[in-house]
């Protein structure tokens, strides 16, 4: 027979085993791994954004959208790696060549300053940027601002230069002014099959990284111009938020980086001429679109181009 403790002594427990269990839920994770809230609001970002727009650190719209038009620069890349990495190294890699890029800007609506942000990926470490060029656009109700960047640690830079960027690919490369990034080689050696992952801010959901494979590369041609740009479709997660965050192979390249989500629709027809109804449309399967390095790759003149792998 098991007799009962003592009241006391069974509060002491109690509350010994509640601290353990507190203890070991604060070390679920190993040393240095961020714990995210489940969504995460701007708070700090802006703050540090209206500090350095006070301390006139920020350059304004209307020098850098003057820089659109700009279509190559020379800039030097790292060399794309040739070793394989494991899944953490490729997390931490992904991480730490993240920034948040956007506007910091005055609402003409309702005359606050916003911050709006999506992705993008260092690709030198002297503050070179890869983003989508509809990332650097100006968002509706937009009186006047600035563009900003902010890293996973929620350290602001201001944005100091527009380099080069095409509309029709969805490419930008921009200047931050910033020094020891964590850069990701630009790498075209990737084929259907290989695995793929991505680091990006889903619908607020911070710091969300996940695992796929290339599916498949597809061309899209503006008819007018007669421009033509590589999409590749890769089975990633993503969502809006994540526009202009980098896709990387498993040896920590950058393949490109995420441009748009398409869920594709359709169901069944009614046989000819029978009376059953059509069934209503839904999602069959959904489409992660990136653009590819190769076109990130033509903003930049051929001469800076890597040529040697590590």
């Amino acid at each position: 027979m098991i007799s009962r403790p003592h009241s006391a002594l069974a509060r002491l427990v109690l509350v010994a085993v509640c601290a353990v269990a507190a203890a070991v839920q604060v070390q679920a994770q190993s040393s240095g791994v961020p714990v995210y809230k489940s969504r995460e609001a701007d708070k700090a970002v802006s703050d540090a954004a209206v500090k350095l727009r006070e301390a006139g650190r920020l350059v304004p719209d209307s020098v850098l959208t003057n820089q659109l038009g700009r279509l190559t620069c020379t800039i030097e890349l790292p060399a794309p790696k040739r070793r394989s990495m494991d899944g953490r190294d490729l997390w931490a890699a992904a991480r730490a060549a993240h920034l948040r890029l956007g506007w910091h800007y005055l609402c003409s609506k309702c005359d606050q300053w916003h911050i709006n942000l999506a992705g993008g990926y260092a690709v030198t470490e002297n503050g070179v940027v890869a983003t989508c060029r509809h990332v650097v656009e100006k968002p509706e109700n937009f009186k006047e601002g600035f563009l900003v960047a902010a890293d996973d640690t929620d350290r602001v830079f201001a944005v100091t230069e527009i380099l080069a960027s095409n509309a029709f690919s969805d490419v930008c490369l921009v200047k931050l002014d910033a020094r020891g990034l964590k850069p990701l080689p630009l790498t075209t050696e990737v084929r259907p099959g290989d695995r793929a992952f991505c680091f990006s801010w889903p619908l607020g959901q911070r710091g969300y990284f996940s695992e796929g494979m290339v599916n498949r590369f597809i061309s899209r041609t503006q008819r007018r111009a007669g421009e033509t740009t590589t999409r590749i479709n890769v089975s990633t997660d993503w969502a809006p938020g994540s526009s202009g965050s980098a896709i990387l192979d498993e040896r920590g390249n950058a393949i490109g980086h995420v441009v748009s989500i398409s869920p594709m629709t359709g169901g069944p027809r009614s046989p000819k001429g029978g009376g059953e109804k059509r069934q209503p449309d839904g999602p069959q399967i959904t489409l992660h679109e990136a653009a590819s390095a190769a076109d990130v790759l033509k903003l930049v003149e051929p001469t800076s181009r890597p040529s040697k792998r590590k």
